[in-house]
C-alpha cells in the first residue's frame, strides 16, 4: 500500500458524513495557514487539544487512559517482570491545549513512513526531536541516551515508553475493545505496532470510529491522529514536557526499524540524526570526552535483571575487593606496555591518546593485583619454581593444551623458552622483586621473579589481543579502557583471575 493512502488522505465524503470528528488534512483549505516555509518540514496534519490531556497507545490503551484521571508528569521507574523491564502506565498524560502539528518521518532509502513526530504549534520540530533523541532515543542506535525512565530523563523532561509498556502487553480493556480491524496478510502485526494520540475528551468516540478500520486507513480528526508505519516491528515513544513539567508538548513515535540517521522530515533533505561512519563517530566521541572507561557497561552487564539469573559478577561484596595499588611503583613502564602491545598480534591496534594514561594505570593495577592475589600467597614454598607453579596453577592439566592455565604454567616453569622479543624482562623482574621484597624468601624460591614476569607478560598480551578484537567489533579504531575491561569480563578464564580487582570494577582514578 502506498504511503499516501493512509492517515486520512483517502478520507471520503462518506466518512465525513458518518463521523462528527472531521479530519484536518494539509489538503484542506482551512489548514493551509499552518504550512511552514519551504525550508521547514511539511506538516502532514493537525488536531486540537482542548481538555489539557491526551490519551495514547493501542485502541484499548486509549480507552483505558480515558477511564482514569488525567496524569501529571510521570515519575515511574522500570520494574522487572519476568525477564523484561517495564513501566506501569495509565495511558493518558497532561498536554498543552491548542493546535498540534503532525509530521511524518520518511526513510530516504525506500520513501516509506518510518516514524512520526507530533508537537504543539509553539515547538520548533527539528531542534526538539534532536534534543529528545539525544536524551532518550532508539535502543537500537548508538548515542541514544537512556532507554528507561531515570533521574536524568526526568530532569530533562522526557518520558520514555518502550515496546513492553503498551499495546497488547497491557491487557486492560483488550477483551472489551479489541485491537480493531486487521491490516491483512501483508502487515499482520500492524495493530500491535501502530498507535493513536487523541484528546482526552474525545478519546472513546475516536476509538469507536477507529476500531472498524484497518490501521493504515484510520483517519486523523480534529481530536487526534493514528500513527501507522508500514511493516513496523515493536513500538516506542518519547514524550517531551515543557520547562515547568506541567504538560507534554511533543513526542516521537518510532519502531525498531527506524534509523534516525536515515530518516527525514517531509520536504527536508537533512536526516534527523547526522549519519556518521564508525570512525567519524569514534573520533567525535573522543573529542567530546565520551566515557570509554567501560565502568558503566560493566555495571549494567553484571547487574542481575532477575534474581537468580545474574550475569557474571564478583562473588564477594565490594568491601572484599583488592586494591587499588596506585601509590605503589608500577610493574610495567610505558615502554614495556608498548612493547607488549606491538608483539601481541600481527596487526595491533594502538591506544587512543586521550586514554593512554588510563590504560597504563589500569594494566599496572591488574598486574599488582595479580602479584598480590595470585603470587604473594605462594612465595617461600619449598620445591622451587615448579612447586610454586603447581600451587599457583593447580588445574593446569585439566585446562587442556590450549587452556590459559596450561599456557601460564608452561611459561612459569620455562620463562626463557619463549621470551618476549624486545621486552626489558630483567627490568620488570627486578621491579617485581622490589615490590615483593618485604616477603621473606627462602633460597629455593628466589628465582621466581623471572617466571612471574613471563606470566604477567603473557596475560597482558592475551588481554591486548582480545581487546583489539573487541575494539574492531565496537567500531573503535583504537583501543580504549572499555575494550580491555569488557574483554576480561567476557572471557571466562581472565575473569576468573581478575574478578576481585577493585580497579577492574571501580576504576583507577
Amino acid at each position: 500500500m502506498k504511503i499516501e493512502k493512509f492517515g486520512g488522505c483517502r478520507l471520503s465524503a462518506q466518512l465525513y458524513s458518518r463521523s462528527p470528528l472531521v479530519f484536518t488534512s494539509m489538503h484542506d483549505e482551512q489548514s493551509r495557514s499552518i504550512d511552514t516555509m519551504p525550508s521547514g518540514p511539511k506538516v502532514y496534519a493537525t488536531f486540537t487539544v482542548t481538555s489539557g490531556c491526551v490519551c495514547f497507545g493501542g485502541l484499548h490503551n486509549i480507552w483505558s487512559g480515558s477511564t482514569v484521571p488525567t496524569q501529571s508528569f510521570p515519575t515511574v521507574r522500570p520494574q522487572t517482570s519476568g525477564t523484561i523491564r517495564t513501566h506501569e502506565l495509565q495511558y493518558n498524560i497532561r498536554a498543552k491545549n491548542g493546535t498540534w502539528n503532525v509530521y511524518r518521518l520518511i526513510d530516504k532509502r525506500n520513501n516509506e513512513v518510518s516514524g512520526w513526530y507530533v508537537s504543539h504549534s509553539c515547538v520548533e520540530p527539528v531542534q526538539d526531536i534532536r534534543k529528545i533523541l539525544r536524551i532518550s532515543g532508539s535502543p537500537y542506535e548508538q548515542d541514544s541516551g537512556s532507554t528507561m525512565n531515570t533521574d536524568d530523563t526526568q530532569r530533562e523532561g522526557i518520558f520514555v515508553i518502550n515496546r513492553y509498556d503498551w499495546g497488547c502487553y497491557d491487557r486492560r480493556y483488550l477483551d472489551e475493545i479489541g485491537e480493531g480491524a486487521e491490516e491483512g496478510p501483508n502487515d499482520v502485526l500492524a495493530n500491535s505496532n501502530s498507535a493513536g494520540l487523541v484528546d482526552y475528551s474525545g478519546a472513546q468516540l475516536q476509538v469507536q470510529q477507529w476500531k472498524r478500520m484497518r490501521p493504515s486507513e484510520r483517519p486523523g480528526s480534529r481530536a487526534g491522529i493514528w500513527m501507522y508505519s508500514p511493516h513496523a516491528e515493536y513500538m516506542f515513544c518519547r514524550f517531551s514536557f515543557d520547562e515547568a513539567r506541567d504538560a507534554t508538548q511533543s513526542l516521537v513515535f518510532f519502531s525498531s526499524n527506524t534509523e534516525f540517521a536515515r530518516v527525514t522530515f517531509e520536504e527536508l533533505e537533512e536526516t534527523v540524526k547526522r549519519f556518521e561512519t564508525s570512525q567519524e563517530r569514534f573520533e567525535r566521541q573522543l573529542k567530546e570526552g565520551y566515557d570509554f572507561s567501560g565502568l558503566e557497561e560493566l555495571r549494567r552487564m553484571s547487574t542481575p535483571l532477575v534474581v537468580g539469573l545474574s550475569p557474571l559478577g564478583p562473588s564477594r561484596p565490594a568491601s572484599g575487593l583488592q586494591g587499588p595499588y596506585k601509590d605503589i611503583k608500577a610493574v610495567f613502564e610505558a615502554r614495556d606496555i608498548e612493547r607488549l602491545r606491538v608483539v601481541s598480534q600481527k596487526y595491533p591496534k594502538s591506544f587512543a591518546e586521550q586514554w593512554d594514561h588510563h590504560i597504563h594505570n589500569l594494566l599496572n593495577e591488574l598486574a599488582w593485583y595479580y602479584l598480590d592475589w595470585c603470587i604473594r600467597p605462594h612465595i617461600g614454598l619449598y620445591g622451587g619454581v615448579e612447586a610454586m607453579a603447581n600451587a599457583i596453577f593447580p588445574c593446569h592439566l585439566e585446562s587442556g593444551t590450549n587452556g590459559l592455565d596450561n599456557h601460564l604454567y608452561r611459561h612459569f616453569i620455562q620463562p626463557d623458552a619463549d621470551p618476549v622479543s624486545g621486552l626489558d624482562a630483567d627490568g620488570v623482574s627486578d621491579r617485581i622483586k622490589d615490590l615483593l621484597a618485604p616477603e621473606s624468601l627462602s633460597p629455593p624460591s628466589s628465582d621466581y621473579s623471572k617466571s612471574v614476569c613471563r606470566v604477567l607478560a603473557y596475560l597482558i598480551m592475551e588481554i591486548f589481543e582480545l581487546a583489539s578484537y573487541r575494539a574492531s567489533e565496537s567500531s573503535h579504531v583504537q583501543i580504549v579502557p572499555s575494550d580491555i575491561r569488557l574483554s576480561i569480563y567476557t572471557d571466562r578464564d581472565l575473569f576468573q583471575i581478575f574478578q576481585y580487582s577493585r580497579a577492574f570494577w571501580q576504576g583507577v582514578e
